[in-house]
């Protein structure tokens, strides 16, 4: 990339940043118990030394900054590395994959037992949520959903693997960001279509359908459309992949006046950044069958 190239995306990311420049407000949800995605992000040996942001938190283990930890540690790949705090060393086997213009879609295999302070896990696949520019959305206004996997015997360094162990019975899908939409600051109105992308089971492949590997994962993909107004709304449209055969319909969702939105049995999520950005989950039958989402607006109005 060249000097000039690089000048547009500085300008555009400190953009983003001050369109959002509020204290963070840390709100998401999780399918299971096992993952806490609201406790701010604590793990102060990560450089920059982020605290205080949208994290993942496994157990009791630290919770660690989406952007300082993981997102970084896929973007450098193949292998990501414990801080020099830590111990040095490989941690991780990375994949990251930028081209989708709604969401940046990084994954993770541990390949070794972390330190007790780091989250365990047997894979960690993210979705880095993109404004309409398609732009991700900087510290401070992130937007993230993602699944979760327990580390079973993972294949150490430096043989490698695309098994991220999503099968597991407790995989968990979860959703998070930095500046959520609450009933002090939801909009008055919202008229919007929304391009959203979800993640489900990525390193497994289905029969007859796509490889789903962490390089290039199969994606769930649809316009989702948000109508509120009055304290109340709804949503309609649908998510899909392998030609509209695995489906998840909004229909039936409604928007409460706290910003968030959910059709009373299996979905739930929530508006960010002032409603320009959304994220939640969709759970199946079983765990395996879970999905997480996120998107943001591309047409459509937002009245504050």
């Amino acid at each position: 990339m060249n000097e000039f190239k690089l000048s547009l995306v500085a300008l555009a990311l400190a953009a983003s940043s001050a369109a959002f420049a509020a204290a963070p407000n840390i709100q998401g949800g999780a399918s299971t118990g096992l993952i806490n995605v609201t406790t701010p992000s604590n793990a102060p040996f990560l450089p920059p030394a982020a605290v205080g942001y949208a994290g993942i938190q496994v157990g009791s283990s630290y919770s660690i900054d989406m952007l300082a930890g993981p997102i970084s540690q896929a973007s450098s790949g193949p292998w990501g590395y414990l801080p020099p705090a830590m111990g040095g060393g490989v941690i991780a086997q990375v994949w990251n994959n930028t081209s989708n213009t709604t969401a940046n879609i990084y994954s993770l295999r541990q390949v070794t037992a972390p330190p007790a302070a780091m989250p365990a896990f047997g894979g960690l696949v993210i979705g880095q949520v993109k404004d309409a520019s398609g732009v991700a959305y900087a510290r401070g206004a992130g937007v993230y959903f993602g699944e979760w996997s327990p580390q079973g015997t993972p294949v150490a360094y430096p043989a490698t693997s695309t098994d991220l162990n999503m099968g597991d019975n407790d995989r968990t899908v979860w959703y998070v960001g930095d500046n959520a939409v609450t009933a002090a600051n939801m909009p008055s109105a919202i008229n919007a279509t929304y391009n959203v992308v979800g993640i489900r089971q990525t390193g497994v492949a289905t029969a007859g359908y796509g490889s789903n590997l962490p390089s290039s994962p199969d994606l769930y993909t649809g316009a989702v459309t948000a109508n509120y107004s009055s304290g109340s709304g709804s949503m309609s449209g649908s998510i899909s992949r392998y030609s509209g055969t695995q489906v998840v319909s909004f229909s039936g969702t409604a928007i409460s006046s706290n910003g968030t939105f959910n059709n009373g049995s299996n979905l739930e999520g929530r508006f960010y950044n002032g409603a320009q950005a959304l994220a939640g989950i969709y759970l199946g039958a079983t765990a395996q069958d879970d999905v997480a989402f996120g998107g943001s607006k591309v047409s459509g109005t937002i009245t504050p």
